[in-house]
């Protein structure tokens, strides 16, 4: 994508030479400038967008505090943009079969639609700050430094995904110190490494997953090296971009949080989900998951819950029904962990004592059930469904 490129490099050193320039009390200003440009220069005029959007929430929320309508009024717009602009396509294609099925009418050709850049991470962030600002977490603060927290560039277009009262409050304490310097070079390079040389090389294990033909030729045994390989390039090429947005923001001598710490070596789906692109994980969990009730509720919602909250996490992914299937998938996964863990493991003490042996085991087994989800992921789920017989060895 961007991270890669020598003019990133470029841009990410005048931006930190003038964050640690200018006077102490502009460098919200001067956060919120570079990420204008850097979005302009990458998202075009959609920068005005966001930078209307910003404003609209910042006043009005600030404005009307304590007013629920208001505050259900911007939420409403925030999810409205994303819709609009994300899935417009998913859903107008979607009624247009429906409509074909029940009347037999034609179906038009969509034509392609260019949604922003960042779309999702923005409008997070948003979601973000208004429930945090509606409910007080969120204090009085200046408009440059909101717009420091909305728009600053190294976590803008991958994540990981902020909280505002953990960001603005380093704008002012950041020092310009050489262990930061050491470790975001450090994790600079390491996320560059992951991506362009592993990453980038596993293109050509994956081609069996990229076309239904190659597909259906392929064996059972070659679809799985491919979705192995598939394993290893999402979690190298996403984790690398992380290390980059996490090693170029320590340059300004801001920590941002982790987003991935060995999943594959999880011995069961939470574990996974609370080490896997972390910081959307949390946000999914205070976000919608405790917005559902989460865990204050019987036993059965709460297994629902899990499955909603899993399957608004697919479909941020991307404007694909097979998105949304494949967090169904993990949320079907979590709720049969949760009913393991809660019923039926308190019954079978020996599993604790026993754990030396099972952990190995849960941890291929926890592997195996991510790496075949990655399927859905990565193909539509028509294709995946005629491929899983060869997938669990029945064809």
């Amino acid at each position: 994508m961007i991270f890669n490129e020598a003019l990133y490099g470029v841009f990410l050193l005048l931006s930190v030479l003038g964050f640690f320039a200018v006077p102490l009390v502009w460098r919200g200003g001067w956060l919120a400038l570079t990420g204008f440009v850097f979005y302009a220069w990458y998202g075009g005029p959609f920068v005005w967008l966001f930078l209307i959007e910003a404003a609209v929430v910042y006043f009005a929320i600030r404005r009307f505090r304590q007013d629920k309508r208001i505050f259900a009024l911007l939420l409403l717009v925030t999810v409205a943009l994303l819709v609009g602009f994300k899935y417009r396509n998913l859903l107008l294609g979607s009624w247009f079969e429906l409509r074909h099925l029940a009347t037999g009418s034609s179906i038009p050709t969509l034509e392609r639609f260019v949604f922003p850049l960042a779309i999702s991470f923005f409008s997070f962030e948003f979601i973000h700050y208004l429930v945090d600002v509606y409910k007080g977490k969120i204090g009085p603060h200046r408009f440059r430094d909101y717009l420091a927290f909305i728009l600053f560039f190294p976590t803008m277009v991958a994540g990981p995904i902020k909280r505002f009262q953990d960001f603005v409050p380093k704008l002012s304490t950041a020092r310009f110190e050489w262990e930061h310097l050491r470790i975001g070079l450090l994790r600079i390079c390491i996320g560059l490494g992951k991506k362009m040389i592993i990453a980038d090389s596993l293109d050509l294990w994956i081609q069996p997953l990229m076309s239904e033909n190659a597909a259906n030729a392929a064996s059972g045994l070659t679809l799985w090296i491919a979705l192995l390989a598939y394993s290893l390039k999402i979690y190298t090429d996403f984790s690398g971009y992380s290390d980059i947005a996490i090693g170029s923001a320590r340059l300004f001598g801001i920590v941002v949080p982790e987003n991935f710490n060995w999943p594959y070596l999880r011995r069961n789906i939470a574990e996974f989900w609370r080490h896997w692109h972390i910081s959307l994980s949390s946000w999914i969990t205070d976000y919608v998951y405790i917005s559902l009730g989460g865990s204050r509720v019987k036993f059965p919602r709460l297994l629902l819950n899990l499955v909603l909250a899993m399957g608004v996490s697919g479909i941020w992914h991307g404007a694909e029904w097979h998105f949304l299937v494949w967090g169904l998938y993990h949320g079907a996964m979590l709720a049969i962990h949760r009913v393991f863990k809660d019923k039926v493991a308190p019954r079978l003490p020996w599993l604790e004592q026993l754990r030396w042996a099972t952990t190995p085991l849960f941890t291929v087994l926890t592997f195996v059930l991510v790496t075949l989800g990655w399927g859905l992921f990565i193909m539509p789920v028509g294709r995946f469904m005629g491929l899983l017989p060869k997938l669990v060895g029945v064809s």
